[in-house]
């Protein structure tokens, strides 16, 4: 194999190692920042609806119906500008019916009912923070309860499904950008390290493979064999290979073909 092609090899060797290695670390670490932003979004969408629940509950505890509440509108304008991203804040009675929402089209809707999870505890359904996925809309919600911890409503927030996926996609390609400029001088220097590496060992098997083929000249192998024998046992101790007692067995049995040959011809002759 010339070096032509060795260094076309271990090119090709290292451009691959080193794209699955950039690759692998842009998947893990574009997953783990989805994770984190997921948590995060979920952490503020919590805290919203906790902030806009705790005033609800203090006047439904007035003995006010939740449909006659005042104020919910700018309540719930409020807590949708408190995130981007929102669809809509709504308030919704015991029936799944929206009263109010930041969103005018969607009061009176009437929102299917929540599918009960494993995870839900016994009073999940009165005041749990929970979420799900509805069809292209991602759907947190909190239970809304009297003074007698019976079940008033809930407040929704609705967001889109993809609402963070513009963000993925922005630090993913930011991402990919970074480890291109980390990984091509990498790649660069691993294989001129390659080659250098590679280049004594590859010396030596050259050595070697001309001493071997040496071995087949005759009459002048053996008759200075010393110098290619020491050739040939200090490169095959640098490769850590048994090549001297191969050569040597070699050398003998040329020597006896030689021997062979020779009384041949003096017996034609003698003949």
């Amino acid at each position: 194999m010339g070096s032509g092609s060795f260094g076309a090899r271990l090119a090709a060797f290292v451009a691959v190692a080193v794209f699955v290695a950039g690759l692998s670390a842009v998947v893990l670490w574009t997953r783990e920042q989805a994770r984190r932003l997921d948590e995060a979004v979920t952490s503020q969408v919590g805290f919203v609806l906790s902030e806009a629940k705790t005033s609800l509950e203090t006047q439904l505890n007035l003995g006010l119906a939740l449909g006659d509440l005042p104020q919910v509108d700018v309540l719930l304008a409020r807590a949708r500008a408190a995130l981007p991203g929102i669809q809509s804040v709504a308030v919704l009675d015991e029936a799944g019916t929206i009263l109010f929402s930041t969103n005018a089209v969607e009061v009176g809707e009437a929102l299917p009912p929540r599918a009960a999870s494993a995870s839900d505890g016994p009073e999940s359904d009165v005041s749990g923070f929970w979420s799900e996925e509805r069809g292209a809309e991602r759907v947190y919600g909190v239970g809304l309860a009297t003074s007698f911890d019976t079940a008033a409503g809930s407040v929704l927030v609705r967001m889109p499904s993809g609402a963070m996926a513009e963000p993925m996609r922005h630090y993913a390609l930011t991402l990919s950008i970074g480890a291109v400029l980390i990984v091509l001088p990498l790649a660069l220097v691993g294989w001129l390290a390659g080659l250098g590496i590679a280049a004594g060992p590859r010396r030596s098997l050259a050595e070697l493979a001309a001493a071997l083929e040496g071995l087949g000249e005759g009459a002048t192998a053996v008759a200075a064999p010393s110098a290619a024998r020491i050739d040939t046992r200090s490169t095959a101790q640098a490769l850590g290979l048994p090549a001297p007692a191969f050569a040597d067995a070699v050398r003998r049995r040329l020597t006896i073909l030689d021997e062979a040959e020779r009384e041949v011809a003096r017996l034609d002759e003698l003949a």
